[in-house]
């Protein structure tokens, strides 16, 4: 007769329970894989010497953390919910003479066996799946196919951020096993699922819930009352209101539960036909709340993310031709950049070319401030161009007349010019460094009209307009510097008497013109040359990628000729590389809604198997028990589809209501949101007849 060792014991739970450890395998594999996946993406030395990815490397930074932060809370409610599904197992096994020393051996052995397969199983997927991301991503945004490189820090990343979370999951098994009787272990399965209902808490969380909702909504679309309330500090005081919509919404949904419970309640008829769906809400309360909270969350991030990719690209293509309405721009300044009109034919005519519309506006830089009716006195951050009116209609081929006492300004972003003049305005009239060295200590240390003109002295000219004398119109009437955000600017036209008492100041000249015909590309670099010779430079002026989005504009390195084909092409590398990255993190907490899903029904399956014998032994029907079931699994599948897809639409609204395109973004996202519904209906659709035939109610 074969002795049963400890070794034997361990062996024979691997194996009956083996389809619970490969599903719990799978969850960490998968966690692994993304971190791996993203890791990759993060560290990427090739990559990193790109222009577009250069731009784009603050939002993979911030979508890494929000990665980070999934992979933490994703194993530990897989690892917390393995743990109590598997108390009355572990209740056996101290009823037979197991100690907790022995049953918490055989819980490290097995932990080693699913954290070696989780990590093997991971890194190879994730060596796969990024050598298929990288293809795609070459592919779509033509970039060179030798961009696949894997850093040591992938791994580091990967493998530090999965074993240190579950390493802290053992860590709460060992306590589990320690604290707990042998009853309260071997009833944590059945009362996983239970928890007090508090409707006082749920309710304020509610309340806390819609506030906190409406203040992101409206500190996003720029409300003056929010604005005013959250003050300069809106900047920090956002990401704490995401982070309270995202605590308060827990409760929130608990809440919800409890509402639908007394709601059904009222009408005695409707709840004693779904008494069993009700009450199993109370009796696995807690199991409802939290399921639900995940799957919701991560149906958001994933509808928000592959929404925002979505829109930011369309919005990209949208836009392009508004911000760069030439083919090209020369700015000059000074020595800077200093060639004539006929200079710029003549280069353009030696390369084969030919000019199309050609023309010269002539602007001061300047900083505009507004005082805001019953409000604040502010900066406005857009560039700042005073223009005479003989000037602007030359350029425009207009016939504006503005009086002396009058402002009209021309805004380059469509729908700006649409917001309500509610200010007067301050103008201050100085080189840009001057001007932006007195902007940026204005925005530090904030100060009323009369004040801030004190401080600006006699020394530098101000122009001051009243509310009802300023006008605002829109026109594409230069191109912006920027990237894939663009940078708006703004037309300050203003009387020729007026003008020309700024005489004293330097006047920049731009020359803004289409090419009829050429070789376009040719003749830039040719234009390159010349100036570089212009501004007695070599060939290392404007070789920086930051020259092509400049900020300073009074150096020559940053005075970089403007080409609107380069320019297309990086900005739709960007939002295309976006797009890419944020729609692959999208899909990956997709696949992270379902793979919860597709876990829990698995270890749910012996229980709700249990249930259905009960059920069946008290004269329930097949057709009876099949109508739980499907009003069960309906509440997974479909709840959070409302509970996380309506607030990610609410954000994404806030996101693109900067525009007027606004409702062309939201249809696409709309559209998003409906295939995201498809989807789920037709995995509902498979998953229900595996969980039917695993509990019994469809034969094989």
């Amino acid at each position: 007769m074969s002795v049963m060792t400890f070794r034997h014991i361990v062996n024979k739970n691997l194996r009956y329970n083996f389809r619970r450890f490969i599903s719990y395998v799978f969850v960490n594999s998968f966690v692994v894989a993304v971190l791996f996946m993203y890791g990759s993406l993060l560290f990427n030395e090739i990559l990193a010497q790109d222009d577009a990815m250069k731009i784009a490397s603050d939002y993979i930074a911030i979508a890494a953390y929000a990665i980070i932060l999934f992979s933490i809370v994703f194993v530990s409610y897989t690892g917390v919910y393995f743990v109590k599904s598997r108390g009355k197992e572990f209740g056996v096994y101290l009823t037979l003479g197991m100690t907790t020393r022995d049953l918490i051996r055989m819980i490290v052995f097995e932990s080693l066996v699913i954290v070696t397969g989780s990590v093997l199983c991971g890194i190879a997927a994730g060596l796969l799946l990024s050598k298929l991301f990288y293809l795609l991503l070459g592919r779509v945004l033509n970039l060179s196919t030798d961009i696949y490189f894997i850093s040591y820090k992938t791994f580091v990343l990967s493998l530090g951020v999965f074993l240190f979370v579950f390493l802290c999951n053992l860590l709460f098994t060992s306590v589990f096993i320690r604290r707990l009787s042998i009853v309260q272990i071997t009833k944590a399965a059945t009362t996983k699922g239970q928890s007090k209902s508090r409707p006082v808490l749920g309710g304020i969380s509610t309340v806390v819930f819609i506030v906190s909702m409406w203040l992101f909504y409206a500190g996003i679309t720029g409300d003056k009352f929010v604005n005013n309330l959250l003050g300069q500090n809106k900047s920090a005081l956002l990401p704490l209101v995401v982070i309270v919509i995202l605590v308060s919404l827990y409760f929130a949904i608990a809440s919800c539960i409890d509402a639908v419970r007394a709601v059904c309640s009222r009408f005695p008829a409707f709840y004693n036909r779904h008494i069993l769906i009700l009450s199993s809400l109370s009796h696995r309360f807690f199991t409802y709340k939290v399921s639900l909270y995940m799957v919701s969350m991560l149906i958001a991030l994933s509808l928000f993310f592959m929404g925002f990719g979505l829109s930011l690209y369309s919005y990209t293509k949208k836009t392009i031709s508004e911000f760069e309405p030439y083919d090209y721009m020369i700015e000059t300044t000074g020595s800077i950049n200093a060639i004539s009109p006929d200079e710029v034919k003549q280069v353009i005519e030696a390369n084969g070319g030919t000019v199309g519309a050609f023309s010269e506006l002539e602007y001061i830089w300047s900083e505009s401030y507004r005082d805001i009716a019953g409000g604040s006195f502010t900066h406005d951050y857009k560039g700042s161009l005073i223009v005479s009116e003989s000037n602007y209609n030359k350029h425009m081929g207009t016939s504006i007349d503005v009086a002396p006492d009058e402002l009209l300004i021309v805004q380059n972003m469509k729908g700006d010019e649409a917001a309500a003049i509610d200010y007067d305005t301050t103008i201050t009239v100085e080189p840009w460094r001057e001007g932006d060295a007195r902007a940026q200590a204005f925005s530090r240390h904030p100060m009323n009209k009369d004040r801030f003109v004190q401080s600006v002295g006699g020394g530098t000219p101000i122009l001051q307009y009243e509310q009802a004398k300023t006008s605002s119109m829109y026109a594409a009437f230069i191109n912006s510097y920027g990237d894939v955000e663009f940078a708006s600017v703004i037309a300050n036209v203003i009387d020729d008497s007026v003008y020309s008492k700024l005489e004293d100041q330097i006047h920049n000249t731009a020359y803004l013109f289409n090419l009829a015909s050429g070789d376009g590309d040719q003749i830039y670099a040719a234009l390159l040359d010349t100036l570089r010779k212009v501004n007695h430079a070599d060939n290392s002026l404007w070789a920086s990628a930051e020259s092509k989005f400049g900020t300073p504009k009074d150096t020559a390195e940053f005075l970089r000729p403007i080409y609107k084909a380069e320019r297309y092409e990086i900005a739709m590398r960007i939002s295309g590389f976006m797009l890419f990255s944020f729609a692959f993190l999208g899909v990956l907490f997709l696949l992270a809604s379902l793979v919860v899903l597709y876990y829990k029904l698995m270890t749910d399956m012996d229980e709700e198997k249990e249930r259905m014998i009960l059920l069946k032994k008290i004269g329930l029907t097949m057709a009876e028990c099949k109508s739980y079931l499907q009003s069960h699994l309906a509440i997974l599948f479909f709840a959070p589809m409302l509970i996380g897809g309506i607030p990610a639409l609410i954000l994404l609204h806030a996101s693109v209501g900067f525009t007027v395109y606004a409702g062309y973004l939201m249809l696409q996202v709309l559209g998003l949101y409906v295939l995201f519904v498809v989807m789920n209906g037709l995995l509902y659709v498979s998953l229900r007849k595996k969980f039917f035939r695993g509990v019994g109610l469809l034969s094989e």
